[in-house]
C-alpha cells in the first residue's frame, strides 16, 4: 500500500508515465507521437498538470536557438513512488518494484547532457518503431506486424528479478543492449516471421576501446550458451546486432575492425552486424530500408 497519497491524474497521464518509466528521458514531440494525439495544446495541459504534482521533472532552455526545441521529461519523486506500485514490468512476486530498482531514477535530475541526448535517441528509435506498427495495422481487423521492445532499464531490472546471485547477474548484464526488439509478423492468427535486434547507440565522445570492447562483447555472445538463450526469437536464432554511430567518419573506422573480429570468429550460430548514423535515423528512420545500412555478415 502507498506510503504516500498521490495526487489523482488521469489515464492518459498514466500511458505518459509508463513511457517515460522505460525510455528514461523522452521529448515532447516523442510523447505526442506515441499517444498518436493530434493536439499539442492537451498534451502540454497533461505533461504541466504532471510537472505541477511532481510526477515528472522538465528541462527546457528559454536561451535563443535552444528555445526551439521540445521540452524534456523525466521522472520525479511522485512518479518513482507511483512506479513502485503501478509499473508491473519492474515488479517482482509481490506486485511492487523494490526501491533499490528505482535508485536510478532519483539520480535523473542530476543526469548528464551526454545520457540525455543518448536516451533522446533510444526514444526516438522506440518511437519510430511503435509510428511504423501503428500506421501498418491500421484499419485492419487483426496485426500484420508487432514490435516487442524492452529498454536497458527494464531488461537491467527484469534480469535482477530472476537472478539468484551478483555474480549470475554480472555474467547477464554486460550483454543487455539499448533496446532489445522482436519483431513479429502475423497471418491471421499465425505467427509467420520473428526476427529479433539487439540495438547499440555509441556516444559522440565514446572512446574507441570501449566501442571495440562493446562490439567484441555481442560476438562473444553467441559463444555464451546460457546468456545466449536470453535473446534468442522462438525458432533460437541469433539476433541481428544494430550499431548507431555519431556520424560516418567514426562508423566507417569500425567497419574494418568488426570484418577482422569476425575472420576469428569460428563458433555458430553466424552473426550480422547492421551499422548506420545518428544523421540516417532522424532523416530516414530506422526503418527506412537498404538505404540506412551498412550490413556485414560473417561467412
Amino acid at each position: 500500500m502507498n506510503y504516500k497519497i498521490l495526487p489523482e491524474i488521469t489515464n492518459k497521464q498514466k500511458e505518459i508515465l509508463e513511457i517515460i518509466i522505460k525510455l528514461r528521458f523522452v521529448n515532447r514531440h516523442q510523447i505526442q507521437r506515441l499517444l498518436r494525439h493530434k493536439d499539442a495544446k492537451r498534451i502540454n495541459v497533461w505533461l504541466k498538470d504532471l510537472v505541477t504534482k511532481e510526477y515528472l521533472g522538465r528541462i527546457y532552455s528559454h536561451k535563443l536557438l535552444e528555445n526551439t526545441k521540445p521540452a524534456i521529461y523525466y521522472l520525479n519523486n511522485n512518479g518513482i513512488i507511483w512506479a513502485r506500485y503501478n509499473y508491473q514490468s519492474f515488479s517482482n512476486n509481490e506486485g511492487e518494484v523494490e526501491i533499490k530498482h528505482l535508485k536510478k531514477f532519483y539520480e535523473d535530475k542530476n543526469a548528464s547532457k551526454t545520457f540525455i541526448n543518448h536516451c533522446i535517441l533510444i526514444s526516438e528509435i522506440y518511437t519510430q518503431f511503435k509510428i511504423f506498427e501503428y500506421l501498418k495495422n491500421k484499419g485492419k481487423k487483426e496485426s500484420e506486424i508487432e514490435y516487442e521492445i524492452s529498454s536497458k532499464t527494464e531488461n537491467w531490472i527484469e534480469k535482477l528479478n530472476q537472478v539468484s546471485s551478483t555474480e549470475e547477474f554480472n555474467n547477464i548484464k554486460q550483454f543487455i543492449p539499448d533496446l532489445y526488439v522482436e519483431k513479429f509478423k502475423y497471418k491471421g492468427n499465425e505467427t509467420i516471421e520473428d526476427n529479433c535486434f539487439m540495438i547499440e547507440v555509441f556516444d559522440p565522445k565514446m572512446p574507441k576501446y570501449a566501442i571495440k570492447h562493446r562490439i567484441k562483447q555481442y560476438i562473444r555472445l553467441k559463444e555464451e550458451k546460457n546468456e545466449l538463450a536470453l535473446y534468442e526469437n522462438m525458432h533460437g536464432e541469433f539476433p541481428k546486432i544494430i550499431l548507431i554511430f555519431p556520424n560516418f567518419h567514426i562508423m566507417n573506422f569500425y567497419i574494418k575492425f568488426i570484418n577482422d573480429e569476425l575472420m576469428y570468429s569460428y563458433e555458430e550460430p553466424k552473426i550480422t552486424f547492421l551499422l548506420t548514423t545518428y544523421q540516417k535515423i532522424m532523416t530516414d528512420t530506422i526503418l527506412g530500408g537498404e538505404k540506412v545500412w551498412k550490413i556485414i555478415k560473417e561467412e
